[in-house]
Formats: C-alpha cells, sequence, structure tokens
C-alpha cells in the first residue's frame, strides 16, 4: 500500500490537494490537527487497506469531510464503525443545506446590500466565497429609498445636491439660533423672508461685541446665499468695509499730532512707538515731544525717560510757556508728538485742554480708545473729548481684550477713522496702521477664544 501525507492550513485545502494528487477516488485512511494545520493521509482507491480505518472518499463534500472527520475531540476517525461515518457525513450535509437556505432567504427579503445597511452582521462561512474575492458594494441610503434619479449622477448634480444639504443644515442651525435669540430676548424676531438669516448673523456679531444699531444696517440687503455658513463671510466683508479707517501711515508724512484719551489709554506709550518708529526711519534730530500733563505729580517724567533714550527734545507746556510758543520752537521737526492728561469726564480742566487744542489748526488730534474698556466708557470718552476737533482714532491694548466688537463699535457708529492699532507693550514693534479686514478676522479670533474658554470653564 503506498501512503501519502498531506499537511495544509485547514482541511479544505487539505482535500483539494488530495483531489489534484489522487483524484476524487482516493480513500483517506486519517486525519489530525497539527502545528501547520491539518495533516491527512490517504492511499490510492484501487490500493487495498489493511487494518486500517473505513475509508472516507475525497469526492465528499467538504464540509460534510470535515464534520465527519473532526465530530469528536481529538481529530482521529479509525474507532468510528462505518455506520457512525456515514451518519455524521448526513447530519453534516442536511446542517449545511439549511444553513445555506436560511441565508439564501435573508438575501430574497433584504437584499444583499440592505442587510449591511439596516444593520444586520451577517458573516459568510469561509467555505462560500473566494479569500480574495472583491467586497460587495454598501448601497447607500438614498439608493435604497428610491432618492436618486435614474440617470447617472453628473458632476453638476452632485454638487447641486450637497449644496442642498448644506443649505439644510444651515437653515437647521438658524432655526436653532433664532429659538435661542427669541427665549434670551422675549422678542418677535425681524421680519422678512430671510428674517431667519438675518437674526443668526446679527448674533453672531453681537457674541463679538457689536452693537445692534451697527449691525442691522449692514445687513438689510439680500445675501447672495440662504447658505449661513456662505453668508457668513460676505457679512464679514460688509463689516470690514464699514469699519472707518485711514488708508496711509497717518504720522509716517509728519505733522504735529496730539494723543487724548482717558487715563491709562495708553498716550504715553502709543506716543514712544511713534516717535521711535520715526527716528529709526529719519533720525532723532527730526523728532519733537510735547506734554501739557502738569496736574499729576512728576506727570512728565516717562516722557523726559523716553527723550533721553531716543536723544529727541522734549517739552512742557505750563504757565510760562504756552502751546503755541513751544511748538513755535519745535517747527523745524518735522514730527511733533503732544502727551495729554487724563481728566475726568467733564472736569473744567478737560474742557480747557480741549478748547487750546481745537484752537490751534496744525494740531491734528487723535483720541486713544483703550479696545478692553466697557462700550459705555468708549461712548463717553468719544464724546468727552470731541471738542479737541478729533481726526481720527487709536485703538489700543488689542491683547488685554476678550471682545473687540465694543471699540469697534464706538469707531463705526460715530464715524471716527482708526489710524493705528496696538497689541502689546514692545518699542516699537507692537503698533501698525489700521485695516478694516484684520480688525474683523482679529474679533472673530478673540470671540472664538472666549467661547472656547466659556466651554472649559463649564
Amino acid at each position: 500500500m503506498q501512503v501519502k501525507r498531506f499537511v495544509a492550513t485547514d482541511m479544505r485545502r487539505a482535500l483539494e490537494l488530495v483531489r489534484q494528487e489522487l483524484g476524487s477516488d482516493a480513500v483517506i485512511l486519517s486525519s489530525r490537527r497539527v502545528r501547520e494545520g491539518v495533516e491527512i493521509l490517504t492511499s490510492a482507491a484501487n490500493t487495498p487497506v489493511t487494518n486500517a480505518a473505513p475509508a472516507v472518499s475525497a469526492a465528499a463534500p467538504a464540509a460534510a469531510t470535515e464534520a465527519a472527520v473532526f465530530a469528536g475531540v481529538g481529530g482521529n476517525k479509525s474507532a468510528l464503525s462505518a455506520r457512525e461515518i456515514h451518519d455524521e457525513i448526513a447530519l453534516a450535509s442536511r446542517q449545511r443545506m439549511a444553513r445555506q437556505q436560511a441565508e439564501a432567504s435573508a438575501d430574497e427579503f433584504l437584499g444583499s446590500n440592505q442587510v449591511v445597511n439596516a444593520g444586520i452582521a451577517r458573516r459568510n462561512a469561509a467555505q462560500t466565497e473566494p479569500q480574495n474575492a472583491a467586497p460587495a458594494r454598501v448601497q447607500t441610503a438614498a439608493e435604497r429609498y428610491g432618492l436618486l434619479d435614474d440617470v447617472a449622477p453628473s458632476s453638476t448634480n452632485t454638487s447641486k445636491n450637497s449644496d442642498e444639504i448644506g443649505q439644510l443644515h444651515e437653515e437647521i442651525a438658524q432655526m436653532r439660533e433664532l429659538l435661542e435669540e427669541q427665549l434670551s430676548r422675549l422678542g418677535a424676531p425681524p421680519s422678512g423672508p430671510n428674517s431667519g438669516q438675518v437674526a443668526s448673523l446679527i448674533r453672531r456679531f453681537e457674541r463679538m461685541g457689536f452693537a445692534p444699531n451697527v449691525c442691522e444696517p449692514l445687513l438689510k440687503q439680500p445675501f447672495k446665499s440662504r447658505v449661513l455658513a456662505k453668508a457668513w463671510p460676505e457679512a464679514m466683508a460688509r463689516m470690514a468695509k464699514a469699519v472707518p479707517v485711514i488708508d496711509q501711515d497717518f504720522t509716517a508724512s509728519g505733522g504735529v499730532f496730539a494723543l487724548v484719551g482717558p487715563t491709562g489709554a495708553g498716550k504715553t506709550t502709543t506716543i514712544a512707538k511713534l516717535a521711535a518708529r520715526y527716528v529709526l526711519e529719519h533720525g532723532a534730530d527730526k523728532v519733537a515731544l510735547v506734554t501739557t500733563d502738569t496736574y499729576r505729580l512728576a506727570g512728565h517724567d516717562q516722557l523726559r525717560s523716553l527723550a533721553a533714550i531716543l536723544q529727541v527734545p522734549v517739552r512742557v507746556v505750563d504757565d510760562n510757556n504756552s502751546l503755541s510758543s513751544v511748538l513755535r520752537s519745535l517747527r523745524r521737526c518735522d514730527l511733533v508728538l503732544i502727551d495729554t492728561p487724563g481728566l475726568r469726564h467733564g472736569a473744567p480742566e478737560l474742557k480747557q485742554q480741549m478748547a487750546q487744542l481745537a484752537g490751534i489748526a496744525k494740531i491734528q488730534s487723535l483720541l486713544v480708545l483703550p479696545a478692553n474698556s466697557q462700550a459705555q466708557m468708549l461712548q463717553a470718552s468719544r464724546h468727552a473729548y470731541s471738542a479737541a476737533g478729533l481726526s481720527g482714532c487709536i485703538l489700543t491694548k488689542l491683547d488685554e481684550t476678550a471682545s473687540l466688537g465694543e471699540a469697534m463699535s464706538c469707531a463705526i457708529g460715530s464715524n471716527l477713522p482708526i489710524a493705528y492699532t496696538t497689541n502689546g507693550q514692545d518699542i516699537p514693534a507692537d503698533i501698525a496702521p489700521a485695516r478694516g479686514h484684520q480688525l474683523v478676522a482679529t474679533a472673530v479670533q478673540l470671540a472664538q477664544l472666549s467661547q472656547h474658554s466659556a466651554q472649559a470653564r463649564g
């Protein structure tokens, strides 16, 4: 008797090797599990077998043969009788047929793709499909419920569907924001076809600190898109265009400038930055500093220290030296910067100071507004210092504020152009000419940071 040994990873592969080598009439003598997988000992069907266990034909169904060989624990079926092996083969065949019928019924009822979409995890046996077969395409929800056209979708249709879905999401977001606004204000929303969109945009600007009377005029005109995500950039562009700014570097060409504003607004530090920039570009002999602060004890000492560092002249306006005479003595200087005291709103000294500045035509007054102040304080400062004949304003302390909309609303509402913005104490680095789009972008960033901080605390 010629006995051959076959080893494979599983019984199916082992039987396939037997068929290829000995044909379908081969006789299986024994089988057992080994480290490599499965071991089968066989002989040709026409070879007599002595003292061998009842043989199993290799032509039997794979699952039935495997069940006949491994129905018990231990693996070797040589001890079983021919009747027992026949019964086990028949049982395995019936079980496999029943399983196939159940799977076919499930496929017919749900569809092969809908089984996956419905969340039914059906795992096919390894014997029913090849290992390298391509996975079945998963049916989308739109296909399952017949939401697609009969024709093949084009790129235009895909883009249109994407826009419609995006619009649906944005409309839901608008409804949510509108509901929140109604609950918070207990008032009626704006009327009109785009009332929901306008209300959502106004709410976003209010979160940035902008006043409603500043936002609403900008949003009266309809937007190109009803989708909030697309209307928001257009709304920000309108806001950036509405911000009044001085297009050029205001002090770069020289002149006489007086910085006015409340105490602690950053007037002296801003003068230091402007003076240092001009000295670096034109030289120290072209700049002069003037202070009218004789109300505070040693109020001009800081300016004297700055002048000593920059090596520029400094003059003090007092009872013996009027502002006009001091300016005449500095007529050879291209840039003269005047530092003024911060006084209480409504104080007689403040009115006298503003009248003195307004009386000299060549002086251009700039209101210094700290961005970290409340909206009411900013409006009060603008009203108090407007007697000086303001040419513009400077927004300071952008690095110390959590919201920029209040200061921008003050400038927009009073049509007071913004000349510079400052965002730190470094001299002369932390100052730059104002740009509308940069201010709006900074306001958005500050609002996002404030929202993230609130969420982290919550």
